[in-house]
């Protein structure tokens, strides 16, 4: 092509050499030979060096996971070599834990509000991997994994796109690197996978649309499944139910199915507690503190837009190129549709979130790989295409790990680190109870007695003229004694007034602390 657009050159050399200099036409020539040349050399640099990852995805071959697990790996080293510092989540997840290992009911001897299921998980990880942040990272990723092969098998197996690929897999794995605390055990990371479920059957009951009441009861089963992790999550529940109301004019018949799947697991929780008599600490400390609770923002609206700027500009450019290029079958502009109606709930569910902070996001992975890979897929020069997921790959990984160090003034972290206490406190490896809202103390002690999250706490410790509340203070101090009692709002002395024996078991040390007498 070169030579061809270098013959033209000459000849309009030889045809206007009467009207112009010969000199000008000749260095006019040679511009246009060094544009083909490096138009040539770029196309070829990109073909040659970058044109690998796409197009090694693109294939359909199971061998290709292995593959994003490595990239995950890859990803997740830099976290694992130099971890951040303890985030608030995840120290209030390890205290969770350790007390359900301990023998403590959740919500009755447990007084926080961090949902049934997710609890239970984290007694489980307490039981496998203590307080340690690499192995929490390890299983974490070991998640991620999952969740990014079995979103890109369930696309390839509900023909999302023309071409069965794994590129939706690894561009789950990379969105989960947006921010650092995606590496960790999170109620949100545990919610989303069993949301995936949810999002199966959904394709599925589109497409086939028989009478199959399995596929429905399993998606109200697992949307409701994903609300004993998430409480807000119920919000997929109303998702399901317009998705399937648009696009498949669900019965009457099926409306209440879906809704009997989605209460099953409620019921057996709401039996179970009933059955070990702590039916109203389940009411009160996990239903009503979640449905009428009070927004915790770990991280600013601005903070989180900052943080996903490249992912949004990704998704807007992605929505315009499908909308103007993609040609799809009947069922893949559905599932289209699908996706667009479910990352709308995303964002609503985020707006309805207790605690808003950057893992608050990964909600909206599946939708996100869902369009970025068809916008990816769409290019028809794989260079260009190459280019835009690299593009993806280093600005997500950089922006990441600045954010994480810093080094974004936009991006402000500070309300998800565990502070330094406020007093210091000379206790280490001791059952510890606060009164306050200070958790920094938990960092190097266990918890002692009942009362971890302070707003749901404190209800209790502050009604001690109803006898109830009285009752169930007393009963801790019997069956989960504290060996010492930080006492940051100063209430000891209100509470030792109505259980009289606190004065004889607890000898107060320097300005608010209380051990217990005769403790190991």
């Amino acid at each position: 092509m070169c030579d061809v657009r270098g013959a033209k050159c000459d000849e309009g050399l030889r045809l206007a050499s009467r009207r112009t200099s010969h000199n000008a036409l000749r260095t006019f020539c040679k511009i246009q030979r060094l544009t083909v040349m490096s138009e040539f050399a770029i196309s070829h640099i990109f073909a040659g060096q970058l044109q690998k990852v796409l197009r090694f995805l693109r294939i359909n071959d199971p061998y290709r996971l292995l593959a994003i697990l490595i990239f995950l790996i890859l990803f997740s080293l830099p976290l694992m070599i130099n971890p951040p510092a303890v985030t608030k989540p995840e120290l209030q997840s390890m205290v969770v834990g350790e007390a359900l290992q301990n023998g403590q009911l959740m919500y009755a001897e447990v007084y926080d509000p961090t949902a049934p299921l997710a609890a239970g998980a984290f007694g489980v990880i307490d039981w496998m991997m203590g307080r340690s942040v690499t192995g929490r990272q390890i299983i974490a990723l070991i998640l991620i994994f999952l969740q990014a092969a079995f979103f890109a098998i369930l696309l390839i197996n509900n023909k999302a796109y023309n071409d069965n690929t794994y590129v939706p897999g690894f561009i789950y794995g990379l969105l989960c690197f947006v921010s650092f605390d995606f590496l960790s055990i999170t109620p949100e990371l545990l919610g989303s996978t069993v949301l995936l479920l949810a999002l199966n059957n959904l394709f599925r009951e589109i497409e086939f649309r028989v009478e199959r009441d399995g596929i429905i009861v399993n998606v109200g089963f697992y949307t409701g499944l994903a609300s004993i992790f998430v409480f807000s999550y119920s919000i997929f529940l109303l998702a399901a139910f317009v998705i399937l109301f648009v696009f498949t004019r669900i019965s009457f018949r099926k409306s209440l199915l879906l809704l009997f799947g989605f209460f099953l697991p409620h019921v057996i929780l709401v039996v179970l507690y009933f059955y070990k008599d702590a039916l109203p600490a389940l009411w009160n400390n996990f239903y009503l503190e979640n449905f009428l609770h009070t927004d915790i923002n770990l991280i600013s609206g601005k903070s989180l837009l900052v943080l996903a700027a490249l992912p949004i500009s990704y998704f807007v450019y992605s929505l315009f190129m499908m909308t103007r290029e993609a040609r799809f079958t009947k069922y893949q502009s559905q599932l289209f549709q699908v996706m667009f109606l479910w990352i709308a709930f995303c964002v609503i569910e985020i707006f309805l979130t207790r605690q808003l902070s950057p893992h608050s996001l990964i909600i909206m992975i599946p939708s996100l790989s869902y369009f970025f890979s068809h916008y990816m897929l769409l290019i028809r020069r794989r260079w260009i295409a190459e280019m835009m997921l690299w593009l993806l790959i280093i600005g997500v990984i950089t922006i990441s790990n600045l954010a994480m160090r810093g080094n974004i003034g936009s991006i402000d972290y500070s309300r998800m680190f565990v502070s330094a206490p406020k007093r210091v406190v000379p206790v280490t490896d001791q059952k510890v109870m606060v009164l306050g809202d200070d958790i920094s103390v938990y960092r190097n002690n266990y918890l002692g007695g009942y009362f971890l999250d302070w707003p749901l706490s404190e209800r209790t410790l502050k009604g001690t003229q109803y006898y109830d509340n009285v009752l169930k203070i007393d009963a801790m101090f019997q069956t989960f004694p504290p060996d010492v009692i930080v006492d940051q709002m100063g209430m000891f002395g209100a509470l030792a007034n109505r259980i009289p024996s606190l004065n004889v078991k607890y000898t107060k040390q320097g300005e608010n602390l209380y051990v217990r007498n005769g403790r190991k």
